[in-house]
């Protein structure tokens, strides 16, 4: 009984942890966004796209994009009563299936790209306005609104402060690089040690 105690308490701890939830939530929302990629694809933009074909060639869309290898095979249309070509018993390329294929993948490719750069501005968004800077800003704005300033005043002179200390911040900064570089190597100090050395012998000669 304890035992099972224990394998139910681990199971709870499993399916409890964020990153299984975060997995989990990522798996359905994926299904959903696919299917809407696939209904944007197939319903709206691969119709224009065998539209657009169809009216530049006067055929039959990318359908009918296909080269015959050898003779092909007829049968007689039962509806016109003309011989038309048996695709089924025809050896042909097709290049519709081939070039439809590349014209899909480059529109989900692109719709992707599209969809992911407007979710990364409005991450980005979402950063600045609850970013540290942006958190930063509003507690000094606040700050110097309570001294007496405007509204106006206080942002101003809240923006100044910032910019002053991230100048600061980067001429720190640029100090320490610089004093780091200017620090002797190890390399260095093993020739100045060998020098003296060198130096101290020559002179006990």
């Amino acid at each position: 009984m304890n035992k099972l105690k224990e394998l139910w308490g681990e199971f709870k701890k499993f399916i409890s942890r964020g990153n299984v939830v975060d997995m989990a939530i990522g798996v359905v929302i994926g299904s959903a966004f696919t299917a809407i990629v696939n209904a944007v694809t197939k319903g709206i933009l691969m119709p224009l796209v065998n539209w657009a074909v169809t009216a530049a060639t006067g055929g039959q869309g990318l359908e009918g994009l296909r080269t015959v290898l050898g003779t092909p095979a007829y049968t007689v249309d039962e509806v016109t009563g003309l011989n038309v070509i048996d695709w089924a018993s025809t050896n042909y390329i097709d290049w519709g299936t081939f070039i439809n294929a590349v014209i899909d993948f480059l529109l989900i490719a692109l719709l992707l790209f599209s969809i992911l750069k407007v979710f990364v501005a409005l991450q980005n968004a979402a950063k600045g306005v609850n970013g540290e800077d942006a958190k930063a800003k509003r507690k000094l704005v606040r700050a110097n609104i309570k001294n007496g300033m405007s509204l106006a005043e206080a942002t101003a002179k809240a923006d100044e402060t910032i910019a002053a200390e991230k100048k600061a911040a980067e001429e720190a900064k640029a100090a320490e690089a610089a004093a780091a570089a200017a620090k002797p190597t190890t390399e260095q100090l093993l020739a100045e040690i060998r020098d003296l050395l060198a130096n101290k012998n020559s002179d006990n000669d």
